[in-house]
């Protein structure tokens, strides 16, 4: 077992414009937030589970299923525009004023329900296995396309074209690319002592495979979700 103390964050606010009611909405026959709350109950290496929400309904079921949310979330804080660094920092010192002390803290989006606690745990172990530095930060991406290096940008005052990422378009061999990830939304962790957001210039990559990493933002991701929960 770890020595170190890990506090996932759940947030999970009212207000969505993608998909209304969003993290209450029944996914595969639970609220959508339940799968991100189970996920990090079951973790054999998270020490507490906290939801932040300005929701009495999310509070209601974080509390039936044994999350912990002693308080709800200020309306500053529950805005579309709100940052999710802010978000976290609010829990934190909350925490810190209760006397509630952790080292790390983890970022549960309810938004993936397809991560497992099992993600969870690997992705732990994977950071204390590779990590170097006590400024190290953890982030689940998924591989995508390289040939996005080929995508072009449009400059507005001359109307011409250019690359974006400044690769040789006259040879575009694939296979000379490098790899591409993309942050998937599913885990983030880092430590609190010197928190300020997770992407800095040490980030440690968790890989996950495409079904696990689907991110719900719309109907149709929201529909995906819940057919491939339901095989």
């Amino acid at each position: 077992m770890l020595a170190k103390k890990i506090l996932a964050i759940i947030p999970a606010r009212a207000g969505s414009k993608g998909l209304p009611n969003k993290n209450i909405k029944i996914c595969a026959g639970k609220p959508l937030v339940q799968w991100t709350i189970e996920a990090s109950l079951e973790s054999k290496l998270v020490s507490k589970t906290l939801v932040t929400t300005d929701s009495i309904q999310v509070q209601e079921i974080a509390r039936s299923c044994g999350a912990w949310t002693p308080f709800l979330r200020k309306e500053s804080l529950s805005q579309d525009n709100s940052s999710i660094t802010d978000v976290i920092k609010d829990a934190l010192q909350w925490c810190e004023k209760e006397k509630e002390y952790f080292d790390y803290v983890m970022l549960l989006e309810p938004t993936s329900p397809l991560r497992s606690s099992d993600h969870i745990d690997n992705a732990i172990q994977n950071y204390f296995r590779v990590k170097r530095t006590d400024k190290d930060i953890l982030i689940s991406v998924k591989e995508i396309e390289n040939t996005i290096l080929w995508a072009l940008g449009s400059n507005s005052e001359t109307g011409y074209m250019y690359p974006l990422f400044g690769f040789d378009t006259d040879n575009p061999r694939r296979q000379d690319l490098p790899k591409c990830y993309l942050p998937n939304g599913c885990i983030f962790l880092a430590p609190i002592s010197s928190f300020d957001g997770f992407y800095t210039d040490k980030v440690i990559p968790y890989l996950m495979d495409e079904k696990s990493s689907v991110d719900i933002d719309n109907q149709v991701d929201f529909n995906l979700a819940a057919g491939l929960l339901l095989r």
